[in-house]
């Protein structure tokens, strides 16, 4: 639940601090006093995004700090445990702390439990914690699209979804690469001369990759071609060839040591250094031979050779850009070869991926069926403790089947039928309803009146909020288009919802105020050029007052206090 609220400087709140007790706590006070800043603020801690300037006129910073009691049978998202924001445990509860700190200069930043934390990480956590509904919600009720996602959350399909919406972005993404590959094949049987040439002139010439630099390298040398070779005969004939040789006289040296070490062994040492020395030589003369016979290369061969690359790279602008062609090229010719093969190939992995999301489509269809009745039978009792007796709500559910099968259309198949397949589903939902007894149901936006919208908006939350366990709910103007005995019948629900969980309330009625376990009120204050807004808690004869002001307006009549007190009075008897 949530614990407590403080507020520095936002908006028009120069200090606000409330602690929040459980049940139903509601907030009041006159139009345009402030009422929805607390919220604001509350969705300001908790990482909502902000529209315009935040901070108080002539302030330079400010902060909103929500604290936030968790029990420890309560699940939290892994991710804030391994990331230090909450402690681990399972048999004590916690402490949350949510804060979000501004300044005149637009800087922003959010703290959980001290620890900084991106809006966005603020903002799932929140999630958990807090279930909001603002005023905008109402009218998303009268739009169709927004019925599915009730559905679900009452149904709980979450596995079952991401399980079929993953599947439709495989198909997806089939589906592009199938159309690809069609627009290539129409592409490459229309090129196909153009490709084939365009093959033929680079694999003509075959390029190595480093080939242009080292043939570059080797015409270098052959510009001291003549040098080169004067210097290696001049060194063979040295080393081998000459009478005088080099290996010549290391073999008469060598003879003339061996003979000396036949009688004094200590020139078996100058031996062996002769003989290393005459290894070194035969080597050096090996080298020299075998360059010899690398440098008889053609030098315009290797001319030819460079200005063919060189003409090549050009061309493509790089070689680089060569192979990537030559590649791209050589699988064109080998898909021009049996592109109907490849098409077919691709068309039977489609419809198998098609299959399996028709798979997919009919689980998550079935889950949301089978949760048709408990949902309408849910909402017709929740209606009818808000003072509609007779209500009747149905579940408008199609499937859409394809006019004119295409491959390429996004369809799941089912038994061989083929469903128009969207990202969330096969279904379409609709939610109708009948509120009077005799009458047919008709869609919401056709049937149902402002008050009528709200008891079934309040309805739709408080059972997806059963669901979710989430241990907040805050309502912004819930009793829109509602007053009398209809506001006193929602009050009771909300009195109730409050004994399950924190119920936070603004509300203009005075039949729900009533009923609050906890009020606060909300008043706007001038001074010179400062306008600021303060909240507090009433009990007792303010509270007396600030009801009577609900149902008289600035005129408060002594009418207007009898009622209130009975009003509260009411509340008194039923809590007994």
């Amino acid at each position: 639940m949530l614990i407590s609220l403080s507020i520095r400087n936002f908006i028009l709140i120069e200090s606000v601090d409330l602690e929040f007790q459980s049940g139903f706590t509601v907030i009041t006070g006159e139009t345009g006093a402030g009422k929805s800043i607390l919220i604001d603020a509350l969705l300001c801690a908790l990482g909502d995004r902000m529209q315009g300037d935040i901070i108080k006129k002539g302030s330079e910073k400010g902060y909103v700090e929500a604290v936030f009691h968790l029990p420890s049978t309560m699940n939290i998202p892994h991710k804030y445990i391994e990331e230090g924001y909450i402690q681990a445990t399972t048999d004590k509860d916690r402490i949350v702390i949510i804060r979000r700190e501004f300044t005149s200069k637009g800087i922003n930043r959010s703290f959980i439990n001290d620890s900084p934390a991106t809006a966005s990480m603020a903002r799932t956590l929140g999630e958990f914690l807090i279930d909001f509904h603002g005023q905008h919600e109402h009218q998303s009720l009268l739009n169709s699209d927004s019925h599915l996602r009730y559905l679900d959350a009452f149904a709980n399909t979450d596995n079952d979804y991401e399980a079929y919406h993953e599947q439709w972005i495989l198909v997806r993404d089939r589906v592009k690469k199938h159309e690809d590959l069609v627009r290539r094949r129409d592409d490459i049987l229309r090129n196909k001369d153009q490709i084939h040439f365009a093959l033929q002139e680079i694999e003509d010439i075959s390029p190595i990759e480093g080939e242009l630099e080292q043939l570059e390298q080797e015409l270098g040398k052959i510009q001291y071609a003549a040098f080169i070779a004067e210097k290696q005969y001049a060194i063979s004939q040295l080393i081998h060839d000459d009478d005088d040789s080099i290996q010549t006289l290391i073999g008469k040296v060598r003879a003339m040591l061996e003979e000396l070490c036949k009688i004094d062994t200590e020139y078996d040492i100058a031996l062996k250094e002769l003989i290393s020395a005459h290894a070194s030589v035969q080597e050096i003369y090996s080298i020299i031979k075998e360059k010899q016979s690398d440098e008889c290369i053609d030098p315009d061969f290797i001319q030819e050779r460079i200005a063919k690359l060189i003409r090549l790279k050009k061309k493509y602008g790089g070689f680089d850009k060569v192979f990537e062609i030559w590649n791209t090229l050589k699988e064109q010719a080998h898909i021009s070869e049996d592109i109907d093969s490849e098409i077919l190939k691709s068309a039977e992995t489609l419809v198998h991926e098609q299959k399996q999301l028709g798979i997919k489509g009919s689980i998550l269809s079935k889950k949301r069926i089978d949760k048709f009745q408990g949902l309408s039978s849910s909402i017709e009792h929740s209606l009818k403790l808000m003072g509609i007796e007779h209500p009747t709500f149905i579940i408008s559910h199609t499937q859409e089947l394809l006019a004119i099968s295409d491959i390429t259309q996004m369809k799941a198949i089912i038994d061989q039928q083929e469903f128009i397949a969207h990202s969330h589903g096969i279904d379409f939902i609709e939610f109708w309803i009948s509120l009077n007894k005799g009458e047919e149901c008709k869609p919401l936006a056709k049937a149902a009146s402002g008050g009528e919208i709200s008891r079934i908006m309040l309805s739709l939350k408080s059972l997806i909020n059963d669901m979710a366990g989430v241990p907040v709910m805050v309502f912004d103007e819930i009793d829109t288009g509602i007053s009398g005995k209809v506001a006193r019948k929602v009050g009771e629900v909300m009195h109730v919802l409050g004994s399950e969980k924190q119920i936070i309330a603004i509300s203009h009625s005075p039949q729900i105020s009533s009923l609050a376990n906890h009020h606060i009120m909300v008043k706007k204050t001038s001074e010179q050029d400062t306008t600021t807004v303060k909240a507090r808690y009433i009990h007792d004869d303010e509270r007396v007052h600030e009801i009577a002001s609900l149902i008289s307006g600035t005129t408060i009549t002594q009418s207007a206090i009898e009622s209130a007190k009975e009003l509260l009075s009411a509340q008194d008897l039923e809590k007994g």
